[in-house]
């Protein structure tokens, strides 16, 4: 009889704790006030999906879409692959316009930001907006640049040349097709 009581009690008190665990880490306190955490870390993969459509094809262009939080990297008018991003937070927005990729750097560390980490950078603009692999929690979260997945970030490094195109829109991209699985967007010229 003790022995049940005892676990019981233990149950209740592991509830407790993780339930409190849970509630802390469900906000995080940032110098933008207290924001919503992604809860489960099924989530937060979730959140970093990208998919190649064609690897044997080289990119040629590339479009992001803050509104989508989205890229889309084209080889002519074909659609080669398409990524979920996170673009930048509010006083740091990510700029629109059309830019070329100016700088390649597979292990680039910023000199801005506490030499944060920055792999398979793509530089866009001279203030050091560019693509590179980040965490994508599912909306904008950087100081301006486009985070892109890691495995996302790696394959398009491989595929992309400097002086390719990046044009960075802040509409939505017409959707040309879907079907169950997935939908596929273009970006109009």
């Amino acid at each position: 009889m003790r022995t049940s009581y005892t676990l019981s009690l233990l149950a209740t008190l592991c509830l407790t704790v993780t339930t409190a665990a849970t509630a802390r880490a469900a906000t995080y306190n940032s110098k933008m006030g207290t924001l919503p955490r992604q809860s489960s870390v099924m989530v937060a993969q979730d959140m970093g999906k990208f998919t190649w459509l064609n690897p044997d094809m080289s990119v040629n262009r590339i479009v992001v879409s803050i509104a989508d939080q989205s890229l889309y990297a084209y080889n002519g008018q074909q659609l080669v692959a398409y990524s979920n991003i996170s673009s930048g937070k509010p006083g740091h927005e990510t700029p629109t316009g059309t830019f070329t990729v100016s700088e390649k750097d597979p292990d680039h560390h910023s000199n801005l930001y506490e030499n944060a980490p920055m792999p398979f950078y793509m530089r866009l603009t001279d203030g050091g907006v560019g693509l590179h692999a980040g965490f994508i929690p599912g909306y904008p979260a950087s100081h301006g640049c486009v985070r892109l997945p890691y495995g996302m970030a790696r394959e398009l490094f491989q595929h992309v040349e400097s002086g390719t195109p990046v044009d960075i829109i802040s509409t939505s991209v017409p959707t040309v097709a879907q079907n169950a699985s997935t939908t596929v967007h273009l970006a109009q010229d």
